[in-house]
């Protein structure tokens, strides 16, 4: 047996591992201790890597649809063959409109991928291109166009002395702004230990609302109202920074007039929180100098997204927390020097106003996968659907699970059953590669050469651990010969960074022309880091690479006589609170609340079919001790929930965590038509309770999927359960 240096690439923290292989297989993956980042730590996801690749579902070899459903194996060049040919038909037909993309979760862990297949996207022309971003937190993006952005820094959490998250549980999902460190456990040990105070409002007790100063266990969809109202004790109490706003932000007085009717005591009432509380947790995030409030899953993926992490944002500019002109702020680059930030704000943006609209009358917003930008996800199967010119007749799906991602769930089915070409890169036989044309068999995390870059500040490179199986390609490759075969004229690194935020950081690529045949994996990533040093500096470091940081002052705008304002006032603000407080009305037809819940164990869809993570195989039911039982149930009953637009089955477990009244779920579960969704690796679909054709949210068009009305009612043996119901329009 050997043991190799590596790191995880599950999820954005890419995590040291330490890879034990026997015969070129591997057999176990354990924690790093030495890696400059995630020190030690590890998730029960990444140390499960090798069920993963030595699953015996995992597909190794490229697959076609045969006439009669089946699917039988071809090699590589048969399959670019014949997609190029049905592809170049349909862009001469219909142009390229007609051709869509879905970038899934999986497409971001290979350094490769993205920056090749873009390039191969970019030449095709086309503007139809979807993920999940438009789905979890694409609020923050509206956010950010209408409100517009300070460039010189926000606060960090090693810095602050005051934190405020707002439906998220990064002990569990590893991501939340201004968190620098991959080990949230011992990060977040060490920041309480000096001295920072933290504020955490979800409505279940989480294991990061378990180290709060505040905890406020709000009603699920309430959040907006509560930000209102902190921003009213906040101006009240004099707490707000005006040497900032007063520079930086217009609208401030109509923001501050808007909420001086939406006191504790009213936010109490609507909230279900303690008024004292909703006061106490809003003078301690204004008293503090330094800290920030973050909103995830939870907020966006509500009913008031858009309108939440405006305030989340409104409140971080009222405060000030933010760095300032004159400020010293320590600062590492991998490459060259670090630049100094600079005092300065981007107005109001709104891409989506601008430029190209699809035939829906949707724009794009600001997108790592193209610089076009993309849809919303939601519209993806109107646009396979509806009638036109340009609708999408071909589809490639780069490591996700369409199907299952997206809301209302039987549309998705029927939007993909429609096209005439459906393309999936994908290592298993997910819900929507079984509705594929071709399948094309990808590498794995440790069978390829990557490297890849943390917030811009840490490093790390792997060689391939062990030989790639089978027939499976780097998904960089297959693009890279699939332009050739259509004889494209693709080039890396050209059109405009057309990201905020980390989209920036991703890496376009030293400019050139990608013809000929396909050279090793390290000349990819060479011209992929665009910097002649880079991969050998990490090459020396396998454990990580971290420069030592070096203090740069906070520069003035590059135009003194000229300053942008954030709006703090958008005018779409009123009337999307005022359909938030529509729909909290109407939410009382039914008993309970279905929230979102991250899982341990799974990472969107990516775990759930392995039997290593889940024990239980499915997707349970959350739900209070007090509920089970006033609804005459044991944790492992049966139940069916329905929401306005579906039903689905599910078994009960009993969670004291979440408050009376609310219940959760994890998306990303669920099988096609009517599969048994109490069978292991099944599970049920909460997207069967969702429609992309009912009330949502503007410019997202996304649906309500969290703090969702549901009734449940306890069902009998599986021959008794009903099958689910088709969602309504």
């Amino acid at each position: 047996m050997s043991t190799h240096v590596s790191y995880c690439r599950l999820c954005p923290a890419i995590c040291g591992t330490l890879v034990d292989v026997t015969d070129d297989k591997i057999v176990r993956v354990r924690a790093d201790t030495t890696n400059v980042s995630s020190a030690g730590y590890s998730c029960v996801k990444g140390r499960n890597a090798p069920a993963a690749h030595n699953h015996q579902d995992r597909i190794l070899h490229h697959l076609r649809r045969r006439s009669d459903g089946e699917f039988e194996r071809i090699s590589l060049q048969t399959a670019i063959d014949e997609i190029g040919e049905r592809l170049t038909a349909i862009l001469a037909e219909t142009g390229p409109e007609s051709v869509g993309s879905y970038w899934g979760t999986y497409s971001w862990r290979a350094t490769a991928t993205l920056p090749i297949a873009k390039a191969w996207w970019e030449a095709i022309g086309s503007h139809k291109t979807f993920s999940p971003i438009t789905i979890d937190q694409a609020s923050k993006t509206v956010s950010y166009g209408r409100t517009g952005a300070y460039v010189g820094g926000p606060h960090r959490l090693e810095d602050a002395d005051v934190w405020m998250e707002v439906g998220g549980n990064q002990l569990v999902s590893l991501q939340s702004a201004g968190w620098s460190n991959t080990n949230p456990t011992v990060n977040l040990r060490d920041q309480r230990k000096r001295g920072l105070q933290l504020i955490v409002v979800d409505p279940r007790r989480t294991e990061l609302a378990k180290s709060a100063d505040i905890h406020l266990q709000v009603r699920p969809g309430t959040d907006a109202v509560l930000l209102s109202a902190f921003l009213h004790v906040i101006f009240a109490e004099g707490l707000d920074r005006p040497e900032f706003w007063g520079r930086y932000a217009r609208n401030v007085d109509v923001l501050r007039r808007y909420v001086q009717d939406i006191t504790p005591a009213v936010a109490a009432k609507i909230c279900d929180v303690p008024e004292e509380a909703i006061s106490a947790a809003a003078i301690m995030f204004g008293k503090g100098r330094r800290g920030m409030a973050n909103g995830h899953t939870g907020t966006d993926m509500g009913p008031g997204g858009n309108p939440c992490e405006h305030l989340l944002g409104a409140i971080n500019i009222i405060c000030g927390r933010f760095a300032v002109e004159g400020e010293q702020v320590n600062a590492a680059t991998l490459t060259g020097q670090a630049a100094a930030p600079r005092a300065q704000v981007i107005g109001p943006f709104r891409k989506w106003e601008s430029g190209w609209q699809s035939r829906l009358g949707y724009g794009l917003l600001p997108s790592p996968h193209s610089h076009f930008g993309e849809l919303p996800a939601t519209l993806l199967a109107e646009e396979i659907l509806a009638p036109g010119q340009d609708r999408v007749r071909a589809l490639f799906s780069i490591g996700g699970n369409p199907i299952n991602a997206i809301p209302d769930t039987r549309r998705q089915v029927e939007a993909i059953a429609a096209l005439e070409l459906m393309v999936t890169i994908d290592p298993f036989m997910t819900e929507t590669a079984r509705l594929a044309d071709y399948i094309i068999a990808p590498t794995m995390m440790y069978e390829r050469a990557d490297f890849n870059i943390l917030n811009g500040t840490f490093g790390i490179y792997s060689d391939p651990i062990v030989p790639a199986p089978g027939e499976t390609v780097d998904e960089w490759e297959f693009f890279w010969r699939l332009g050739r075969a259509q004889r494209l004229d693709m080039r890396l690194g050209e059109g405009k960074s057309d990201g905020i935020g980390a989209f920036a950081a991703i890496p376009r690529g030293r400019p050139g022309e990608l013809s000929g045949e396909p050279p090793s994996s390290d000349v990819v990533l060479e011209l992929i880091a665009d910097d002649d040093q880079l991969l050998e500096q990490l090459k020396k470091h396998p454990t990580g690479y971290a420069p030592p940081p070096r203090s740069v002052t906070v520069l003035g705008p590059l135009d003194a006589g000229r300053q942008d304002h954030l709006d703090l006032f958008p005018p779409e603000f009123p009337e999307e609170m005022g359909e938030l407080r529509r729909i909290l009305d109407d939410s009382a037809r039914r008993q309970y609340r279905l929230v979102v819940r991250r899982a341990k164990e799974t990472f969107n869809g990516t775990g759930k079919n392995l039997a290593e993570l889940n024990k239980g195989g499915t997707n349970p039911l959350h739900i209070h001790p007090g509920d089970l039982a006033e609804l005459g149930l044991v944790s492992g009953d049966r139940v069916a929930i329905s929401s306005d637009h579906g039903t689905v089955k599910a078994v009960t477990r009993s969670d004291d965590s979440l408050r009376p009244g609310v219940v959760a779920m994890t998306h990303g579960w669920g099988g096609l038509a009517d599969e048994d969704p109490f069978t292991p690796g099944v599970g049920a679909n909460v997207n069967n309770l969702t429609s992309t054709r009912g009330p949502s949210q503007q410019v997202l068009r996304m649906p309500i999927m969290s703090a969702l009305p549901v009734d449940i009612v306890p069902i009998g043996d599986a021959s008794d359960a009903p099958r689910d119901a088709a969602p309504k329009a």
